[in-house]
């Protein structure tokens, strides 16, 4: 039954999209870091730029277990072609007692060339080391009949690289697409995992950025398998997930996000999600 709903729920979905589509497409293009949550483009910050975000999601699992997630996220622009962030993060579940601090990320992205490169590629390069609890939705990656393998530690180190190819289409309008892996440094075992998708500014004054930008966002990610059992976009044992989500910038210093994250698959959730940053 739950798979039916699966099913019938793409069957809607997927010509929303194509709809949607066809009418931004009509449109002038979009430029910036964009309304997503899980896909990154091939912007970078500006040398000096600092900016705080606060991020919620509100989910619930598979089995019906709800729950919220939180990150704070801490950017700074390095130079314009590296930005380098550090994020804290924490969950709450129904059930299982109070809130828990569940870990750290160390986040930076290299862009090597200028703007305007076809498939402008971004090297990203993130240190995670979270409790085993940690439920915030960064990205998603490997399989769910992974291999349990003993580890010397109750925590996860991984090592997550992506390599990011952004391309910006017209002054409205940038597309992406990141491939991903996540290598855990205890037992040595990656996981693979993917995000596609675009940004289009819907109204605007000026260049991207102004104040009173609206803009949306669509994402497409998801697991595709691992070094241990193979890769594999079995529905059956990965997550796969569409993310339609808006971007509103309520002045020329802060921003608000929100969105969904809808499972597409069984052994994936639904989110709801939410972002508020401050740029100094």
């Amino acid at each position: 039954m739950f798979e039916t709903v699966k099913v019938k729920r793409l069957g809607v979905i997927f010509p929303l999209i194509l709809t949607v589509l066809q009418l931004l497409l009509s449109g002038a293009a979009y430029g910036g870091n964009g309304a997503n949550f899980v896909l990154y483009n091939h912007h970078t910050a500006d040398t000096g730029e600092l900016e705080v975000m606060f991020m919620t999601d509100i989910g619930q699992e598979p089995d019906g277990t709800r729950y919220t997630s939180q990150m704070v996220e801490f950017e700074v622009g390095v130079t314009d072609r590296w930005t380098s962030e550090f994020m804290i993060e924490g969950q709450v579940t129904s059930g299982e007692g109070g809130y828990n601090f569940t870990g750290f990320r160390w986040e930076n992205r290299y862009r090597p060339f200028e703007y305007g490169t076809f498939l402008n590629p971004v090297f990203y390069m993130e240190y995670e080391s979270l409790a085993e609890d940690t439920k915030y939705l960064m990205e998603v990656s490997g399989r769910e009949d992974a291999a349990e393998r003993e580890k010397a530690r109750p925590r996860e180190r991984v090592l997550e690289t992506r390599l990011i190819l952004g391309r910006d289409i017209t002054p409205r309008l940038d597309m992406a697409v990141n491939w991903l892996n996540e290598s855990d440094l205890d037992t040595g075992v990656t996981s693979f995992g993917y995000a596609a998708g675009l940004n289009y500014r819907l109204f605007g004054r000026g260049p991207a950025g102004h104040a009173r930008d609206v803009v949306f966002g669509l994402e497409l990610f998801g697991g595709l398998g691992d070094s241990d059992k193979g890769i594999t976009a079995d529905p059956g044992v990965t997550q796969h997930y569409l993310s339609p989500n808006l971007m509103i910038r309520l002045s020329g210093d802060l921003t608000v996000r929100f969105g969904g994250a809808i499972g597409l698959t069984d052994v994936s959730q639904d989110l709801a999600r939410f972002a508020l940053g401050y740029e100094f």
